[in-house]
């Protein structure tokens, strides 16, 4: 068996389905070998400017997250902004965004450091999560074993047989800092004292002298000196660090300094490393994840394997072309005896955390209610071309799928962070 990075297994992920050895690879040398691009699905776009529509932007984005780039475009805007989903910050990445105001400013073109907006159109509703269909994945890798072929060869095999595991990839929880799951679970466990000190006082491996220092400073309850030090992408922690100064000990406040979405983003964190344990369980437990076995909840899939239907319970028969489905722990979880479900209690016993506790009492608006995630890779109209130690890739995923989770199949790179999977 092969060993499994420590990095891996700090984001719940134990365990590989290809058997095939390592392969040395970079993944990420620039931004321009990892591309993404989202796939929206037939909208109704029209090219008059109606005053009840929404204008659509492509944005495409390099070296900035997408809800620092949320920030600055709505400032353009003079709107919030509704899009699909998270883009990785180290790659060229294109998604679409729409204000939810349609009073908003609407030009056409906004451009920025390390974004640019253009005006596709006009929509009659703000773009929303279900509106992606996936994203299609242009990806490069360098310095690559004489094996490589036959790596991508094996993965791509386990990914049109529906054996490849759909893990949570080291993006979510914080790229190249897995942490914001511990965030998570502190706020689950409403130990907002915890959460404070993870954001603040955690060391980074990327912190240098000054960040060190403003840590320090900051431990021996100096918030407002240690702000002052903090570097400028820090803005996270100088928001509470500034809070904490003026209201000393007030944990829940000081949380509250960071915008609802990041912190609904930690929990979301937490739920993704329940998943990660509960699949890699349940793929040490042998179970099939290619098709739906009588207990299952599942779904049926759209023609291009991108999209999937509602959720079917465990009673209803499902016909041969379903889906399984895995559970999302969340207030709303229901054990109904699957046997996903069985692994899901094991590690939450083992986490000791129970579902209700994703209801938090004391920071209402970061509850989670939980849901459903297909335990496979939907990966479709799937090439690539090795050329000496090169190899180009290309793929589409279906939403919230990750590229590096298929990428780490064909590496296993002993640190997938220095491997270019973060």
């Amino acid at each position: 068996m092969i060993a499994v990075p420590e990095a891996d297994r700090a984001i719940g992920i134990e365990t590989y389905a290809s058997t095939g050895a390592p392969c040395r690879a970079s993944a990420k040398s620039s931004e321009e070998d990892f591309r993404v691009e989202e796939l929206i699905s037939k909208l109704e776009i029209t090219g008059e400017d109606r005053p009840d529509y929404y204008p659509l932007y492509r944005v495409e984005k390099r070296s900035i997250d997408t809800l620092h780039m949320e920030r600055s475009l709505g400032e353009a805007l003079r709107s919030r902004l509704s899009y699909g989903g998270l883009k990785d910050k180290r790659a060229v990445a294109v998604q679409y965004v729409t204000p939810t105001s349609t009073k908003s400013l609407r030009p056409a073109r906004v451009v920025r450091e390390r974004f640019t907006a253009q005006l596709m159109g006009f929509i009659p509703r703000p773009l929303s999560r279900g509106m992606i269909r996936g994203n299609r994945f242009t990806i490069v890798l360098r310095g690559c074993c004489n094996d490589v072929s036959a790596r991508i060869e094996e993965a791509f095999a386990l990914a049109r047989s529906k054996r490849l595991p759909s893990f949570f990839g080291f993006q979510r929880f914080g790229a190249r800092e897995a942490g914001t799951h511990l965030i998570g679970r502190a706020l689950v466990r409403q130990d907002f004292k915890e959460a404070v000190s993870l954001i603040l006082l955690k060391p980074r491996t990327v912190d240098d002298e000054a960040t060190r220092t403003a840590r320090g400073t900051m431990a021996d309850g100096m918030y407002a000196e240690g702000a002052k030090t903090l570097q400028a992408h820090q803005d996270v922690e100088r928001m509470v660090a500034r809070r904490l100064s003026s209201e000393p000990e007030d944990w829940t406040r000081a949380l509250r300094a960071v915008p609802v979405k990041l912190r609904r983003l930690y929990v979301q964190a937490y739920q993704s490393f329940l998943f990660n344990r509960t699949l890699s369980l349940a793929l040490a437990k042998g179970l099939d994840i290619s098709r739906c076995e009588s207990g299952d909840n599942w779904s049926e899939v759209s023609e291009d394997g991108l999209a999937t239907s509602p959720v079917h319970g465990v009673r209803e028969r499902a016909p041969p072309s379903a889906v399984p489905m895995v559970q999302l722990t969340g207030f709303a979880y229901r054990n109904y005896g699957s046997r996903f479900d069985s692994c899901l209690e094991d590690v939450m016993a083992q986490e000791r955390v129970s579902a209700k506790e994703f209801y938090v009492k004391q920071m209402q608006e970061v509850s989670a209610e939980g849901g459903f995630r297909r335990p496979h890779l939907a990966v479709g109209d799937a090439s690539y071309v090795c050329t000496g130690d090169k190899a180009d890739l290309s793929f589409t995923l279906a939403r919230g799928q990750y590229a590096t989770v298929l990428l780490r199949e064909v590496m296993k790179p002993t640190d997938p962070i220095v491997g270019g999977l973060a």
